[in-house]
């Protein structure tokens, strides 16, 4: 799967938001299992949107790198699982994302979803124009990882 460019969306007075068809589509045309994994992001105030064979991956990479029986990887093991949850959606595409990882990220009504290759990145749409806003160069930072690659 490969998710891009952004889709505003609004949740409505039930505490639902309707997952935009393009991303729909994307994983042809119907939600894997019926279920998704929404995660709160350990970076930025948003929430990381996974399909399952993508969560999948991402549980398995996780657990490759910590040992249960390791004091710090045990305590990271837990906040790792303390911080998603899998949700089911229904035909209509009408999530209802947990009301307390809404307020972890302070998401309220109105959003925007944000394709990002294996994942979508749910925001609220006014903490996403600040984040959007803070981008330093993007011009010169894509020219300095990108522009001297030689083919």
């Amino acid at each position: 799967m490969n998710f891009s460019a952004e889709k505003e969306a609004t949740f409505d007075d039930k505490g639902r938001v309707v997952l935009p068809a393009d991303y729909k589509n994307e994983m042809g045309g119907n939600i894997p299992g019926g279920q998704l994994a929404v995660e709160i992001d350990p970076y930025e105030k948003c929430l990381n949107i996974y399909p399952m064979p993508e969560w999948e991956k991402r549980i398995a990479h996780i657990r490759s790198k910590l040992n249960r029986d390791n004091k710090m990887h045990s305590r990271m093991l837990d906040m790792f699982y303390r911080n998603f949850k899998i949700i089911p959606v229904p035909e209509s595409c009408r999530m209802n994302v947990p009301n307390n990882f809404l307020e972890k990220v302070g998401i309220t009504k109105d959003v925007v979803f944000a394709g990002q290759a294996d994942r979508i990145r749910l925001w609220d749409a006014a903490e996403y124009d600040r984040y959007v806003q803070s981008f330093d160069d993007y011009e010169g930072n894509y020219a300095q990882l990108f522009g001297n690659e030689e083919e």
